[in-house]
């Protein structure tokens, strides 16, 4: 080995290892080695390289072995070190090499990111992948060393045999310094060049701290540290006006462009904090709210007066109000028809989403065939992601080949999913009119199919409004949307000065009052998140941060299916919804049964009380609501008698 290493810097270099990482290649040793990298450094200029000789820092080759040395003697993952080699002429260095072991199967965090944001991008995959680096960089720091040029392409992830993330390492370390001990400001500060959408970036760092929570000190020596660097970046045209730098192969996406779909809790998670999402919002949006709210607002008003007025006095009959959601996944389509069996025909919510593969799609397809020669009254949501916006001619598509196949077995298509949340994809209105421009001329092509909308998501009418602009007279036949109570409490607490009924009183209002609509409404998602569910929970996803939650909406499963009897028997027997859906029969952080149950999946108290509700309401009609010191009591008649539901509540 020692004879072959002499000879290294005449040999050929071989395949680079990396598309971003020029200069490290690998090479083949003698025989019975094991295959190394070889990542030769750019010569230093002749006074840094005396400089470096006279302090005896030694080359960048000579400190990279050194420092690697020390990471694994503190049992930092970094790849061996073989060996370091240099040329002289005098005192300056011409070449120098530094020969490590080779990682199989390998590819930087850089690179690892680009897989995920443009080819596979599943959340929780994303977050083993940040955790595998953020407790190498944990480590790293609790061996008392500082990188220096801590980023992205200097960190190494390798992959198993099934291509799941492996392990994660630590390369170029050759600026590090070592410390006697390393305080949280200079590890906040070593961070500064890691790049990640602001959301993921925190997670990353609360990764590295856990169990602890971050420090203050960590947190704000990273922050001047970033800036300090960007401020570099934006110099660095004036600092070298003639020095060309080559683009990467491949860049990072642009920050609003990043979709990630955490499968654990359903719903795609924020790339970017509230505060670095704003320069993305469209400044003209606000134009289109105040101006919606001025043209409808009055007669919005007089509307939900009236119809407050109204609520309680009608019978209603209950037959097809209550509806449930269920998944169409190929591995547990099959798992939850079973459970729906006993419940009995039922108005039934179930997504297709666009950003699933096509074999998924044609089984989605054909289950909502099946639930419909079931007897189940099946509605279809078509959930959009970021590239719906990106690739309209995709996302039309899709409209078209969901329109084609389910003519006649579908009792509506809702259009877009949480329209006002950008992590759904949607930015702003222009986009929205993109998104809906797949459903012109709609009535004449599949007039089976009845479209309902916009789906917006919580008390933010304001917002939702002016997506009702963007669509033609009379092109909804509902007014859908996904209505929580602010999800801190019971169905009937006020959130700024609104309870449920007042809340529902306002959203059928606005489809009495707007011309695109029927008036019509429906609850189409509503839930409670239920505790110790972790990442699983839509608000514990995607990562479950250390240290206390405060103001968390999530409750015991007792607590979820009393909410749930509330929240259907308020909304139904008030006469304000049309229909409301459950969201959903089967999920471990929020569904009627817990899929994650180790003894197989566990029906909660909630299905329980779901079958009783159906079974009670089935054929029967409410007739009078008496209200009296917080206790409410509904009378239902049914088959020539009457019963009475009543609860309670503080």
């Amino acid at each position: 080995m020692r004879e072959w290493l002499a000879t290294l810097p005449n040999v050929p270099e071989g395949d680079a290892l990396s598309p971003e990482r020029d200069h490290l290649r690998s090479v083949r040793p003698p025989v019975g080695y094991s295959p190394l990298a070889l990542k030769k450094y750019t010569p230093p200029p002749l006074w840094k390289s005396s400089l470096d000789e006279l302090t005896g820092r030694g080359s960048r080759a000579r400190r990279a072995f050194v420092n690697a040395q020390h990471l694994l003697e503190h049992g930092v993952p970094t790849p061996r070190p073989v060996a370091w080699l240099e040329v002289h002429s005098g005192n300056r260095i011409l070449e120098q090499y530094l020969v490590t072991e080779c990682i199989p199967n390998s590819c930087t965090l850089r690179g690892a990111l680009l897989h995920h944001y443009f080819e596979k991008p599943l959340c929780r995959d994303l977050m083993e992948l940040l955790e595998l680096a953020a407790h190498a960089v944990r480590k790293m720091h609790d061996a008392n060393f500082e990188h220096r040029a801590l980023n992205n392409p200097n960190i190494l992830i390798s992959r198993d045999e099934k291509g799941k993330w492996k392990e994660a390492f630590i390369l170029d370390p050759h600026r590090g310094k070592i410390w006697t001990n390393l305080p949280p400001r200079i590890r906040g500060r070593d961070n500064g060049r890691i790049t990640l959408p602001s959301d993921l970036r925190r997670i990353f760092f609360e990764m590295q701290s856990t169990p602890e929570t971050v420090s203050a000190a960590f947190s704000k020596a990273e922050r001047r540290a970033r800036k300090r660097i960007q401020r570099q970046q934006c110099r660095r045209r004036l600092r070298h006006p003639f020095q060309k730098s080559l683009p990467p192969a491949r860049d990072y996406p642009p920050e609003k462009d990043i979709w990630i779909w955490d499968d654990r809790s359903r719903q795609a998670i924020p790339a970017l904090r509230s505060r670095d999402k704003r320069p993305y919002y469209r400044k003209r949006d606000l134009l289109e709210m105040g101006a919606a709210s001025l043209k409808h607002g009055r007669k919005i008003k007089a509307a939900y007066n009236d119809i407050r007025e109204q609520a309680w006095s009608q019978p209603v009959d209950m037959n097809g109000c209550i509806g449930l959601s269920c998944n169409l996944e190929p591995d547990r389509f099959e798992k939850e028809r079973r459970w729906l069996e006993p419940l009995g025909p039922l108005p039934l919510m179930v997504r297709l989403y666009h950003h699933e593969s096509v074999s998924n799609r044609r089984y989605a397809l054909d289950a909502i065939r099946k639930l419909k020669a079931e007897g189940h009254r099946v509605t279809v949501a078509l959930i959009q992601d970021r590239r719906a916006i990106q690739f309209p001619t995709a996302w039309n598509a899709f409209v078209e080949q969901a329109g084609g196949a389910l003519s006649g077995f579908v009792e509506g298509f809702e259009v877009g999913h949480a329209i006002n949340r950008v992590k759904w994809g949607v930015w702003d209105y222009e986009e929205y009119r993109s998104l809906i421009s797949a459903f012109k001329d709609w009535h004449n092509r599949f007039p089976q199919i009845p479209l309902i909308g916009p789906a917006g998501i919580d008390f933010e009418y304001p917002r939702v409004l002016p997506l009702l602009d963007q669509w033609p007279t009379q092109s909804l036949s509902a007014f859908s949307h996904h209505l929580y109570v602010d999800r801190r409490g019971a169905p009937e607490n006020v959130q700024n000065g609104y309870d449920t009924v007042a809340k529902l009183a306002m959203a059928r209002a606005m489809a009495r009052v707007h011309p695109a609509c029927a008036e019509r409404l429906i609850v189409s998602e509503v839930n409670w998140p239920l505790k110790g569910t972790g990442v699983w929970s839509p608000v514990g996803s995607p990562y479950q941060s250390p240290g206390a939650r405060f103001n968390d909406p999530s409750v015991d499963e007792a607590t979820y299916a009393d909410y749930m009897r509330r929240y259907f028997l308020l909304a139904v027997c008030s006469g304000l919804a049309d229909q409301v859906y459950w969201w959903n029969l089967a999920a471990h952080g929020f569904g009627l049964i817990d899929d994650r149950d180790p003894n197989g999946w566990r029906p909660r108290p909630a299905y329980h009380a779901f079958k009783e509700l159906i079974e009670q309401t089935r054929d029967a009609t409410f007739t009078q609501k008496i209200e009296k010191d917080q206790h409410i009591q509904l009378t239902f008649s049914k088959a020539g008698t009457s019963f009475d539901i009543g609860w309670t509540y503080p």
